[in-house]
């Protein structure tokens, strides 16, 4: 269990912005982005958003794996003594020694997930054999004076501040094993350097199905067992064991799809949870989103209307609409799982939404980012992106003027910043950097395409009035 990191006075941090280089990515060539706290990636089909995205996930997704390794062990021995030390030491880090290792750490931990890309996408080897990736924090370490509390509970309580030339850190309180110490001193070295790179959670294109298979699954997997008990080893050739069988349908999915699956499977055991974000009631914006909410009981997903009496309706999800299909897994997440250390990836969020409703999730996106949720969405909606250009101006002129937008749909929550929002199109192999200003996004991929429709429009009306 990773330790709580609670914020003390101003808190710790000036958010901290990643930057990804990809090589040989599916039918990316060479790319560049930044994460923003909002990051979109527009563009047309088949340009490699989806091999971006799932990507970035799949880093993320293997972070807790990645990143111990190049931790280092001189700086672990040190945190350990400290762990051991009597309550009310202190002890100081050169804040050039954390950038170090936080340079060391993010380039090693880039390097080996470029060596293991492929399970990502459930593909051989050989499809991914050149791909690349490299990550770098393109912020350094919180300014002078910011405080943070890292706790884990039943066992230690370390308060920490960032001085101009190091990082102080005091032990409030320490009850862990010498057996233990050096796994918590390296969650509490990755904390300190560390601190915020994202938990990832993924909402991918395939969602809208998995409401339809995932019990097909279940059943499947419990038919496998079966028959693998039934196998009598003696008749099983050499190297063909039967949990190859098992290995090869468990490998056939990506791995976001395999995660969003699990989710759905396991959704009955995080009721009992509260997510960081009940208090803002992000759930309840999907819930007007959808017309309706979401329950699980005995393990069957159920969507509701809120209509009542003859309108109503309470029916398995299975047999619901693919646009409450596709929006569960975030009810469920929003309101039961997710937490302010996390990233939500949502591949395609206009699949299946009617405009109206790709409208008010722009929405819903810039709330999630306001409440302190990092978000990235690919899409091919212009509907979407104009929206989100609304936003921008809608906060820009609420800054400078206070401007009621109650007469316009807007409620007191809407609008982001635009130094917010990072913005790409996935156009010729490659990621295309798109400016954003105090009038939103400048995303030329889809004013080209209304700029030609809405021409030939008018010439073709005006070719039909001629015939009058």
């Amino acid at each position: 269990m990773s330790p709580t990191r609670r914020l003390v006075e101003d808190g710790p941090a000036d958010g901290q912005l990643v930057k990804f280089h990809f090589e040989q990515i599916g039918p990316i060539d060479v790319a560049d982005l930044e994460l923003g706290d909002l990051t979109i990636i527009a563009g047309r089909n088949n340009t490699g958003k989806t091999y971006l995205v799932y990507t970035m996930y799949g880093f993320l997704r293997s972070w807790t794996s990645n990143w111990r390794r190049p931790l280092a062990d001189r700086l672990l021995r040190r945190l350990s003594d400290f762990l051991s030390s009597e309550v009310g030491s202190q002890l100081s880090i050169d804040r050039k020694e954390i950038e170090r290792l936080r340079h060391r750490t993010m380039g090693q931990a880039a390097s080996r997930f470029s060596e293991s890309i492929s399970p990502i996408f459930s593909s051989p080897p050989s499809a991914f054999a050149d791909a690349r990736l490299s990550v770098e924090l393109a912020t350094s370490l919180p300014s002078d004076g910011k405080c943070f509390l890292l706790a884990r509970s039943g066992e230690f309580r370390v308060a920490a501040q960032y001085r101009e030339e190091a990082v102080e850190l005091e032990l409030v309180w320490c009850a862990t094993s010498a057996a233990s110490r050096h796994g918590v001193a390296a969650s509490l070295a990755l904390n300190v350097a560390l601190p915020d790179v994202p938990t990832p959670f993924v909402l991918s294109a395939e969602r809208f199905g998995i409401a339809l298979f995932y019990k097909e699954l279940d059943f499947t997997k419990s038919r496998l067992v079966e028959m693998l008990q039934q196998i009598d080893d003696r008749n099983v050739r050499p190297g063909r064991t039967p949990l190859l069988v098992v290995d090869r349908i468990a490998s056939r999915y990506a791995l976001p799809v395999k995660d969003n699956v699990d989710f759905t499977r396991n959704i009955e055991n995080v009721l009992h949870q509260e997510s960081d974000f009940v208090e803002d009631k992000l759930h309840e914006q999907v819930k007007a989103l959808m017309s309706g909410y979401y329950a699980s009981t005995n393990g069957v997903i159920r969507f509701k209307s809120k209509a009542r009496k003859r309108r109503a309706f309470d029916i398995p999800l299975h047999i619901a609409s693919s646009s409450a299909r596709g929006l569960s897994d975030l009810y469920f997440y929003l309101r039961h799982v997710a937490s302010r250390n996390d990233m939500l990836f949502v591949d395609e969020p206009e699949t299946h939404l009617d405009t109206a409703n790709q409208v008010l999730f722009a929405h819903l996106l810039s709330r999630l980012v306001k409440a302190g949720l990092k978000v990235l969405v690919s899409t091919h909606s212009d509907y979407l992106i104009k929206e989100i250009n609304n936003l921008v101006m809608l906060d820009g002129l609420r800054r400078s003027g206070g401007l009621d937008a109650r007469n316009m749909g807007y409620g007191a929550n809407d609008g982001i910043g635009s130094e917010r929002i990072r913005a790409y199109v996935a156009e010729k192999n490659t990621l295309t950097a798109c400016a954003v200003d105090r009038y939103g996004i400048d995303a030329p991929v889809f004013d080209e395409t209304i700029d030609r429709i809405n021409r030939v429009s008018t010439e073709l009306a005006a070719a039909v009035a001629d015939t009058e």
